[in-house]
C-alpha cells in the first residue's frame, strides 16, 4: 500500500505512510488555498499570511517556536503556491506530538501583532523588490502576467508592494477565518511512526478546527491569443527570455507524453536545446525547459540568458527546433532515454521523507483522484513516440507563443515574427 488516509468528522484528512529504516518523520499540513484564490486588489495574501504565522501565536512567540523545533534537532519551514499553501517539520520520531502540536497551533492561534504585520510587510516588499533584480527570475513572472493577463494566475505569489499596503490585519484574520476550515486543510505524513499515535495526536489537534465551505477560485477560460510578446527595456548584461504556451492540467494524463517532450527539448543536458544552443553553438550558459501544471489548465516553458546581440539568433534556433520535432517527430531512442530520466528522478526523489510527504500532501489536496507510484511509473512507460509527436502538433502553435524579454534591446516586432514562423 503507497498510503493509508482517514478524516476526521470536521473533514480535516490525514494522509501517511510509514516508511522502514527512517530515524525522522515529516510531518505537513497543507490548506487549500494560494495565489488564485485571492481578491485581485489583495494579491499576496496567501504568502503574507504563511510570514506571519511563524511570527507567534497565543501560546507561543516566534522565538519559542523556533527553540521547540531546532531544541532538538529539527527543522521546519513553510511555502505558498498558486493553488495551495503548506507548513511543515521534519522531526526525530520521538517528537511527532510536538510537531502536530506546533503547527496546529501555528493555524489555529496566530498572534499577527501589528508591530509584526508592518515589519514582514516591509521584508516581503524587500522580496519582491529583489526578485525583481533579478532578471533571470522576473521574467517569468512576466510570463506569466502576458499568458494569463488579469486573471489571478497571471498574479506573482507574492503580490505587489501596492497590494501589500492595502492589506490590514482584519483582513489577515478575515482570510484565514474563511479560507483555513477543516475541509480545506490536509496532514501529510511520511516517515518512522506508529499508526496509532499517529491518529490519536491528529485528533487531538485537529478535531476542533470548524468546518465552512470548500474554497473556490476563478476557473480559466481563456483562449489562446499568440504570438504575444512583452519587452521590458533595463540595462542588464544578459538578456533573458521565458518563451512557451498553453500546455495541460494536472489532472489530465496528456501530461506524461508532454512530460517526456519536455526532457527531450531542454529537460537535461541530453536536450535538443542544450546540445543545440550552448555546447554546438555557445550561445547560452543556461538553457532549460519545464512544464507546470494547474488545476484547469497548464504551461510550458523554455528559459536561456544569452547576450543581448544574439536574441533574435537564439529565438531563431529554438523556433528551429521546435519546428523540427513538430514536423519530422522525435526518435525513439529519445522517448526511452526521456521516460527512464523521469522514472528515475521521480523515484529517487521520493527516497527523501519530506519529498514524499510533499507528493502525498499535495495529491491529496488537490487531484480528485490520488494516483499510486506504479500508476504513474506505469503511464510514463506506456508513452509512445505516437503520443509523444502528437503533443508537440497540438501545442507547437503560433496562437499558443507568448514570449517575455528582459533585455537592454530589442524589437519587439521582429520578435513576434521569429516565434509566428513555427
Amino acid at each position: 500500500m503507497d498510503w493509508h488516509e482517514y478524516e476526521l468528522e470536521n473533514g480535516t484528512k490525514l494522509i501517511y505512510k510509514k516508511l522502514s529504516g527512517f530515524h525522522s518523520v515529516a510531518v505537513g499540513v497543507f490548506v487549500k488555498t494560494g495565489s488564485r484564490f485571492e481578491e485581485r486588489e489583495f494579491a499576496g495574501i496567501s504568502h503574507f499570511i504563511e510570514h506571519l504565522l511563524f511570527k507567534g501565536t497565543k501560546n507561543r512567540s516566534c522565538n519559542e517556536i523556533k527553540i521547540a523545533i531546532e531544541g532538538v534537532g529539527g527543522s521546519f519551514n513553510g511555502f505558498t503556491a498558486t493553488e495551495g499553501t503548506c507548513y511543515w517539520i521534519k522531526i526525530l520520531d520521538e517528537y511527532l506530538e510536538l510537531s502536530f502540536d506546533i503547527l496546529s497551533d501555528m493555524i489555529k492561534n496566530p498572534l499577527l501583532k501589528e508591530e509584526d504585520i508592518e515589519k514582514e510587510r516591509n521584508v516581503i516588499i524587500e522580496e519582491i523588490n529583489m526578485y525583481r533584480d533579478i532578471p533571470a527570475k522576473y521574467v517569468h513572472e512576466l510570463f506569466d502576467n502576458l499568458i494569463f493577463k488579469d486573471h489571478p494566475l497571471g498574479m506573482p505569489i507574492s503580490g505587489t508592494p501596492e497590494t501589500l499596503l492595502r492589506i490590514k490585519r482584519e483582513d489577515l484574520f478575515n482570510y484565514i477565518n474563511t479560507k483555513y476550515s477543516a475541509e480545506n486543510i490536509v496532514v501529510s505524513v511520511a516517515g518512522n511512526f506508529e499508526s496509532k499515535n499517529l491518529k490519536k495526536f491528529f485528533e487531538k489537534y485537529f478535531s476542533d478546527i470548524q468546518k465552512r465551505r470548500e474554497n473556490e477560485f476563478e476557473k480559466w477560460e481563456g483562449k489562446k491569443e499568440g504570438p504575444k510578446v512583452t519587452l521590458m527595456t533595463k540595462e542588464t548584461e544578459q538578456t533573458h527570455i521565458s518563451f512557451g504556451g498553453f500546455a495541460y492540467s494536472f489532472e489530465d494524463d496528456r501530461k506524461y507524453p508532454l512530460s517526456v517532450l519536455n526532457v527531450i527539448i531542454g529537460g537535461n543536458m541530453s536536450s535538443r536545446l542544450f546540445n543545440r544552443i550552448r555546447e554546438e553553438l555557445g550561445l547560452a550558459y543556461e538553457i532549460r525547459s519545464y512544464v507546470k501544471g494547474y488545476k484547469d489548465t497548464g504551461i510550458f516553458n523554455i528559459s536561456a540568458g544569452v547576450s543581448p546581440d544574439n536574441l533574435e539568433k537564439v529565438m531563431i534556433e529554438i523556433i528551429k527546433e521546435l519546428r523540427e520535432i513538430k514536423t519530422n517527430g522525435v526518435k525513439e531512442d529519445e522517448v526511452e532515454r526521456s521516460k527512464k530520466f523521469l522514472i528515475s528522478q521521480f523515484l529517487m526523489g521520493l527516497e527523501d521523507n519530506l519529498e514524499y510527504m510533499f507528493f502525498i500532501g499535495e495529491q491529496k489536496l488537490l487531484r480528485d483522484r490520488m494516483e499510486k507510484i506504479k500508476d504513474i511509473v506505469g503511464k510514463i512507460e506506456k508513452v509512445k513516440r505516437e503520443d509523444v509527436n502528437e503533443i508537440a502538433k497540438e501545442i507547437f502553435n503560433n496562437e499558443n507563443f507568448y514570449l517575455a524579454v528582459i533585455s537592454p534591446k530589442g524589437d519587439e516586432g521582429k520578435l513576434k515574427e521569429i516565434i509566428g514562423e513555427i
